[in-house]
């Protein structure tokens, strides 16, 4: 069994923050790893790891049946797929965190 911080990261951290999304209405992300048969009668997705390099994308789905703990599966999808499985994505990041999560008073 593996452990890892379920916290996003990259090599040097310059720029942390949040994201959040809103799952499709149709042909959400479990509904694409049911299509591929990744997702199984009873399981759910707890989790998503996105990551992406210079040429580099990576998907992973953390699935559970709630009886036998989390497993990881490596998900092989191209970024519009990902994408198509959300409705609303939005990231914020700042330079060293330091607005993440912070009211912000800003000039236009």
């Amino acid at each position: 069994m593996e452990k890892e911080h379920f916290k996003a990261h990259v090599q040097y951290d310059d720029w942390k923050g949040s994201v959040a999304a809103d799952s499709a209405d149709q042909e959400d992300f479990s509904d694409f790893l049911r299509g591929k048969g990744v997702l199984k009668a009873g399981e759910i997705v707890k989790g998503i790891s996105f990551y992406s390099a210079e040429r580099f994308f990576d998907v992973e789905a953390f699935v559970s049946d709630d009886e036998h703990g989390l497993r990881r599966e490596k998900v092989k999808m191209t970024l519009e797929e990902f994408f198509k499985t959300f409705k609303r994505f939005s990231v914020k990041i700042s330079r060293n965190g330091e607005l993440d999560d912070q009211e912000i008073e800003f000039k236009e």
